[in-house]
């Protein structure tokens, strides 16, 4: 669902107008502008594994869901993994030779080498939707971060081939599809988790782009932007920064690289954000 086209003509949801002037005065608000999780523990820890990555025990923390009903009691995080370090401490890890995402949510390690963590889920990237069955994964909606989130291979590339997940700090309830689930409270007016937008087919790009501003204007065009969660501002994700050289890479952070110099509030200020339209699901 995430890394298909959208149509040239999608259909337009009769709240759009409201939905599009809520989001940016959302940002307006907090900030000033959107955001990009990323940098300083900030951004998404995404792991790459391979197929005889060694399994470590996994357990639930004390008042939290029995998540390991999804994910089994063991899985395959590898030594000198980084979380956020702060409370969501969120952790995705993929394994390409068995097509498996685990994602998970206040993942900590323990001092005897095991982890535990509140919450989290296991797919299957070759047959899932990307969204998490009810009461599983990492993200409040249900909606994967591995299949939204922008990551280095995707700006390495040059081309972020698939949805893009915004986190905002404020939207309405209930959810809205692809999401099965909310934590959103009731505010009338705001967009729901769930929600999708895109710039339209016919708008052209504006000049003056950074590198990464020019993919993500690209990305949102043709395959769209979901709302996947809340925040304390209107943040893009992005994979967090530190995982380049943890997981072995040299040379420059292909993220950093394509800012340009340019903070996290300024990497996407120049998009039009005003020329957003909230859109069905694809």
């Amino acid at each position: 669902m995430f890394a298909q086209s959208l149509p040239e003509q999608s259909t337009v949801l009769a709240q759009s107008g409201e939905y599009v002037s809520a989001f940016v005065q959302d940002y307006e608000t907090d900030y000033g502008g959107v955001g990009v999780n990323a940098v300083g523990l900030k951004g998404m820890p995404i792991w790459t594994v391979p197929a005889d990555q060694p399994l470590v025990p996994i357990s639930v923390q004390a008042g939290c869901n029995n998540f390991t009903v999804s994910t089994g009691t063991e899985i395959p995080i590898p030594p000198g993994v980084t979380t956020m370090g702060v409370d969501d401490s969120p952790l995705v890890i993929y394994q390409p030779s068995t097509g498996t995402d685990w994602e998970l949510w206040k993942a900590v390690q323990n001092s005897d080498g095991s982890w535990s963590a509140c919450w989290g889920g296991k797919l299957d990237t070759a047959t899932s939707d990307g969204v998490f069955p009810s009461n599983y994964g990492l993200s409040a909606s249900g909606i994967s971060y591995l299949a939204t989130t922008i990551t280095e291979a995707d700006i390495a590339s040059g081309s972020i081939d698939h949805a893009i997940a915004v986190d905002l700090p404020v939207c309405d309830s209930p959810e809205a599809a692809p999401a099965d689930r909310t934590d959103c409270g009731s505010n009338p007016g705001q967009p729901h988790e769930g929600t999708w937008y895109r710039f339209p087919a016919s708008l052209s790009m504006p000049e003056g782009l950074t590198p990464f501003g020019q993919m993500v204007f690209k990305a949102i065009q043709d395959y769209g932007m979901v709302v996947v969660d809340q925040a304390g501002a209107v943040m893009l994700q992005a994979e967090d920064t530190s995982d380049w050289t943890a997981q072995g890479h040299t040379g420059p952070n292909p993220i950093l690289q394509s800012w340009d110099g340019e903070a996290e509030y300024q990497v996407v200020a120049n998009l039009p954000w005003n020329d957003l339209e909230a859109i069905s699901a694809p």
